[in-house]
């Protein structure tokens, strides 16, 4: 009997030390959101025609400007799961002078989607359990 709890203990003992075995163990992992969360309805609203100042009064400024080019700004957002990315979205405003020319992106997409979820009538849940009217 002895023999064999020693052996088991030695077992569990050595099987503790492997990594995979420690990676499939369950744990939570902190979310890591890089970038600019862009608001659907600031990202509707930018339109060809308007200024700098406008862009950055409605969306902020930009996480990338490029060195030698000042034409374009570049707006990301990343959410980071486990390693894993999750969300990705992308916004660029393309300037002439100093007034926007046209606006694309990923973001435009989201924004169009978030805001027609919004205008649509709620449903009512389905419960089990009846409430008298």
């Amino acid at each position: 009997m002895k023999k064999v709890l020693i052996a088991a203990t030695m077992l569990a003992s050595l099987t503790a030390c492997t990594p995979k075995l420690v990676e499939k163990l369950p744990y939570y992992k902190l979310p890591v959101i890089q970038g600019v969360p862009l608001e659907p309805k600031s990202v509707l609203a930018i339109q060809a025609g308007m200024t700098r100042e406008q862009v950055q009064l409605y969306i902020g400024a930009p996480l990338l400007r490029p060195s030698f080019r000042d034409t374009q700004w570049d707006y990301n957002y990343e959410v980071l799961r486990g390693g894993k990315v999750k969300e990705s979205r992308n916004l660029t405003v393309y300037f002439q002078g100093n007034v926007v020319s046209r606006v694309e992106g990923s973001a435009l997409d989201y924004a169009r989607e978030q805001i027609a979820q919004q205008n649509q009538p709620q449903q009512e849940k389905k419960s089990w359990f009846k409430f008298n009217k």
